[in-house]
């Protein structure tokens, strides 16, 4: 039957108008994350690799997020760690990120047997990679460029030198906001919102403070401030121009206050241990350490050819990226962002190369916190991703100016590098096999780059196959160290993690107060972090400075500490006498019969003229340390009773100890954790004075009769900073820019 003029024949309902938009803003963004995750398939796709084998990721950093997620998925935030050195602040060591949000987003992982596992913490890290691609792609859109040029960029950043190999979640996490730091900065500078752009440009870069490591940071803060004072001095407002990056500063450090602060507490009480030895906060890091910890010169070539990744990062970016950042600086130099990213990688390039540059040396003399992040070659971490930009702009002028294209002939250069590569491999066969692929690769951008040129292949396959090209160089090096979970050879490092589960639920499972310590010989992993155990050991990068110079090891210290059990092959003091457990991996569990209870009752004193005199009392003194304690200085006054005082019970959590006690008269109830800034104390719920006692540990003056002593963390320095975070977050959304 014939349907009446001007009316539809289907049945099927017409699809809604929003979704060809919907799809047209979708589909980049997914087939980018596909793209990445195509790259990361090892980590992303199966469970037969990880990134984990390394003596700091598995012994350091795998314990950190465990004890991390562990307090996340019970509603609470780790600011103190009881599982190392007998309690530091683990917000103050910055690296394990306990402010940052990828933190947060771990604890969504499901959990085996209580713990984290290695491929959900890969596919963590893979998740880090796809939020780079992103935030690169975004930040190209915003400067105009078309989709797949965006898309060519935001993959090169999320996959090559910095982001794509760098393998240390902390250093990876704060690196990757270079991007959208600089969507607003940019945004600002060019009167777009100006104020509201530099206030959010302020909250993203404080975000990177919060994300681990300091080195990243702080290097793209000094690369922000390089791009602001430029600003200021090529522009014609120059007070509009500084008060927008007043603000900006002004933001982030608010924003990076609740990670800061504490920073600089715990760094004022802490030492740092460096491969120059250990340090204080005084204490400058060594010129040479500096030198050390930059990118040699002969590892320039790795910029081009797989085979680097050595400290920290690798600076690979790859034939494609560098052919495309070239044809940026050839073909579109006339645009500002190009000059600036030029600029920008050069800049952070001689940075890198601190060893090399005498201006690295000024830097390192005049201004501030240059000497402490001590790891120039993070500054690569800016140079890529000004490289991996200019390669997007070059992207654009590949598939904009055909006619520059043909003239210019790209392609030849190529020929060329492919060339050599060949020669090389004929007269030096024993070269990294991955130079082989690297010069096939050449060949086939040289072949693509003279077809689109030339007009024999369409727009959008030159596009897909241009990209397909970054996937298949990037895998070249992504990934290419990673263990095999099945490889017994090579997984050494995450295997004790597992042998030694049996140990840690007896200890976990048997009643009453522990404190732990582990014979890092045979068991080398933070085994406190791991199973949540007070410990008087840890893989860390640093720990208190009083704890360290009294020592923890001495019979004395031992009992005084409380360490009830010890984990060890064999027993390490004459006490151990009585061996509790073995586990299957031939570890045993030794108890220390003779050691202090966690908390005890004092009523004489000993009075030291320093720290120093102080530890060498407590350490080495033929005084009874349950009868008497060791003050600096300035002590209480104490009454001294014939009847015997009596702990009635004691409860300990995390942040928070309560005490039970019974006086016979006034006296010192001393708890055998480490003092330290923002411990506060009640007596009966009334505040009391928290003493250092013995130089380390904490005390509280309790007057006759019974008495609930409560000591808990509340560090000034973290909630001033969370106040800080939420006014600065409070300001970029409340911000109105002033009405022309």
């Amino acid at each position: 039957m014939a349907s009446a003029p001007g009316l539809k024949t289907s049945l099927s309902p017409a699809p809604p108008q929003w979704l060809p938009g919907l799809v047209a803003r979708a589909w980049p963004p997914a087939l980018l994350v596909f793209a990445v995750i195509t790259v990361f398939w090892k980590l992303a796709l199966t469970k037969q690799y990880t990134f984990l084998e390394s003596p700091d990721l598995a012994n350091q950093v795998m314990p950190w997020l465990q004890a991390q997620v562990y307090a996340i998925r019970h509603w609470s935030v780790l600011l103190w760690d009881p599982y190392e050195w007998f309690g530091q602040s683990l917000i103050g060591q910055v690296q394990p990120g306990v402010a940052s949000p990828f933190t947060f987003l771990l604890a969504l992982a499901p959990l085996h047997d209580g713990h984290i596992q290695p491929f959900y913490v890969g596919l963590w890290f893979v998740l880090m990679h796809c939020v780079a691609a992103l935030f690169a792609y975004w930040f190209l859109r915003d400067l105009k460029l078309a989709v797949w040029p965006s898309l060519i960029g935001g993959l090169l950043y999320a996959t090559a030198g910095f982001c794509g190999n760098t393998e240390w979640p902390q250093q990876l996490a704060p690196g990757i906001w270079a991007p959208v730091v600089f969507l607003f900065l940019l945004r600002s500078l060019r009167g777009r919102a100006p104020l509201k752009s530099a206030a959010w440009a302020g909250v993203l870069l404080g975000i990177s403070w919060l994300c681990g490591h300091h080195e990243p940071a702080f290097i793209l803060t000094l690369a922000v401030m390089g791009v602001g004072a430029a600003a200021l001095a090529q522009s014609s407002d120059r007070k509009a121009v500084a008060l927008r990056l007043a603000l900006l500063f002004g933001i982030m450090a608010l924003v990076c206050a609740v990670q800061v602060l504490p920073a600089m507490e715990y760094g004022r009480q802490a030492k740092r241990w460096t491969t120059t030895g250990a340090l204080t906060w005084k204490m400058k890091v060594g010129i040479p350490e500096h030198e050390d910890s930059g990118l040699p010169p002969r590892e320039l070539i790795h910029v081009a050819l797989p085979g680097g990744g050595g400290l920290r990062t690798d600076p690979f970016l790859g034939i494609v990226g560098l052919s495309l950042a070239a044809i940026a600086i050839l073909g579109a130099f006339q645009r500002k962002e190009v000059r600036l990213f030029v600029v920008m990688a050069l800049c952070a390039l001689l940075y890198a190369i601190s060893r090399n540059n005498p201006v690295y040396g000024l830097l390192y003399v005049f201004l501030p916190f240059v000497e402490k992040s001590r790891a120039p070659i993070v500054a690569l971490s800016v140079f890529h991703f000004a490289v991996t930009m200019l390669a997007a702009f070059g992207a654009g002028v590949l598939f904009d100016r055909v006619e520059w294209l043909h003239q210019s002939r790209v392609w030849k250069p190529l020929l060329w590098f492919a060339g050599a590569l060949a020669a090389l491999t004929l007269f030096k066969p024993d070269i990294d096999s991955r130079w082989n692929m690297s010069m096939f690769l050449a060949l086939l951008l040289a072949a693509l780059y003279y077809a689109w040129s030339n007009g024999h292949v369409r727009r959008q396959w030159a596009m897909a196959l241009l990209a397909l090209l970054v996937v298949l160089e990037q895998s070249n090096e992504v990934g290419w160290g990673w263990a095999n979970v099945h490889d017994e050879k090579r997984t050494v490092f995450l295997k004790p993690m597992l042998e030694t589960q049996d140990v840690g639920r007896y200890l976990q499972w048997f009643p009453g107060i522990k404190r732990v310590g582990v014979n890092d010989n045979d068991v080398k992993f933070t085994f406190g972090d791991w199973y949540r155990l007070d410990a008087a050991h840890a893989f860390t990068a640093s720990m208190l400075t009083a704890t360290s110079e009294l020592g923890w090891w001495q019979d004395r210290l031992v009992r005084m500490y409380g360490i009830n059990f010890m984990v060890s092959r064999t027993p390490t003091r004459a006490a151990q006498q009585q061996e509790m457990f073995q586990g299957s991996s031939g570890i045993r569990v030794y108890a220390n019969l003779d050691v202090f209870p966690r908390a005890w009752t004092v009523h004489q004193l000993l009075v030291a003229p320093n720290e120093w005199n102080g530890a060498t009392m407590v350490r080495d003194g033929d005084f009874d340390l349950r009868q008497v304690a060791v003050m600096v200085k300035e002590t209480p006054k104490l009454d001294r009773c014939d009847v015997a005082d009596n702990v009635t019970g004691i409860v300990d959590q995390p942040s928070y100890v309560q005490v039970g006690v019974q006086m016979a008269c006034k006296g010192l109830v001393v708890v055998s954790d480490n003092w330290y800034p923002g411990w506060n104390a009640e007596v009966d719920g009334r505040p009391a004075k928290i003493w250092k006692v013995n130089t380390v540990i904490r005390g509280v003056v309790v007057d006759k009769g019974s008495h609930q002593v409560v000591m808990k963390y509340r560090p000034f320095t973290v909630y001033f900073g969370f106040a800080c975070l939420l006014l600065g977050l409070a300001v970029a959304v409340l911000l109105k820019n002033p009405s022309a």
